[in-house]
C-alpha cells in the first residue's frame, strides 16, 4: 500500500509541475504587460457594497495588504465571511483593458492557486444627478462605497 501511495503522489506532483511549466510557457508574452504586487490600489481601498438580483448582497473590504469578501441574504442581518486573502496569500494583478475608446487600469485579487479571471476597474456613475465613484467588475457586478446606493 505505501508503494501505491508514493506512486500516486509522484503522479500528482508530475502533473502539477507539468501544468505549471505549460502555463508559464503560454503566459510569457503577457507577462511583460501584467504586474503582480502585494498591495491593493490606493483608490480601491475601503468598504464596497453590491447586490446580486434575487439572491444576496455582497460586501468587499479592501485594505492595503488584505481583501475580505462577505455575503448576506436579503432577509438576514448577519454578514458571512466567504473569502479572505492577506499578506503572502494575496496577489494583486494589475493590467490595462480597452473599454470603448479609453484604456482602463484594471486589477484583480488572487490567491496563489486561483485560476479564474476576476478583474475590477474604478469609474464613475451618475445617480440622481450626482457623480458617484463605483468599482465595476468585468463579469458585470457594480460595487458602491455607500450602502444606500445598493438597497
Amino acid at each position: 500500500m505505501p508503494k501505491r501511495i508514493k506512486q500516486s503522489l509522484l503522479l500528482i506532483m508530475s502533473l502539477f509541475v507539468g501544468t505549471v511549466i505549460g502555463l508559464s510557457m503560454l503566459s510569457t508574452a503577457n507577462a511583460r504587460r501584467m504586474n503582480y504586487t502585494r498591495a491593493t490600489p490606493v483608490k480601491s481601498r475601503g468598504i464596497w457594497y453590491s447586490r446580486r438580483p434575487y439572491v444576496h448582497y455582497e460586501k468587499l473590504i479592501i485594505r492595503k495588504h488584505a481583501v475580505t469578501w462577505y455575503q448576506k441574504d436579503k432577509r438576514s442581518e448577519v454578514w458571512k465571511k466567504t473569502r479572505h486573502l492577506q499578506n503572502k496569500q494575496l496577489f494583486v494583478l494589475h493590467d490595462r483593458l480597452k473599454v470603448g475608446k479609453h484604456q482602463k487600469a484594471i486589477f484583480g485579487f488572487y490567491s496563489a492557486n486561483q485560476d479564474d479571471a476576476d478583474f475590477n476597474y474604478l469609474t464613475t456613475k451618475r445617480i440622481k444627478g450626482k457623480k458617484v465613484r463605483v468599482m465595476k467588475n468585468v463579469n458585470g457586478g457594480t460595487f458602491y462605497h455607500s450602502w444606500k446606493h445598493v438597497r
